[in-house]
């Protein structure tokens, strides 16, 4: 899988996602001009609409209802170095899971790729290449 981001100006990216383009900026405090969310914005987005699909996935298959189902997403940043030091991911589901299927849906949501990701840090390569 390959995703190329080219800097647009500034500090403003385009990135191409499977011929999606994705506008990826800082705010203009920090130097940029605030076109699009941040790159950590962006990693906390991923976990929550990952285990989003993971809970309509579980939810489908229980015939349980997903109207009104909305992910919230909190992250603290950290420094020392400078990261996401916690992220909390809650499912708000109006219909609710019933007792006995609540067990296995936080198994299910658990197994989202990117919630995986974290648990079991992939091993990361940096290059300079030239264009």
């Amino acid at each position: 899988m390959k995703i190329t981001s080219k800097l647009l100006s500034g500090q403003c990216f385009e990135s191409d996602i499977r011929g999606h383009k994705l506008i990826v900026d800082v705010p203009q405090a920090m130097g940029g001009t605030d076109a699009g969310p941040m790159p950590p914005e962006l990693v906390a987005t991923a976990l929550g609409t990952c285990i989003g699909i993971y809970a309509v996935a579980f939810c489908n298959k229980h015939n349980i209802s997903t109207d009104g189902m909305v992910i919230n997403t909190e992250w603290e940043k950290v420094a020392d170095p400078a990261r996401i030091g916690s992220m909390h991911v809650c499912v708000d589901l109006p219909a609710g899971i019933p007792a006995d299927k609540y067990e296995g849906f936080m198994r299910t949501v658990q197994e989202c790729m990117v919630h995986n990701t974290f648990c079991q840090m992939p091993q990361i390569t940096l290059c300079l290449g030239k264009a």
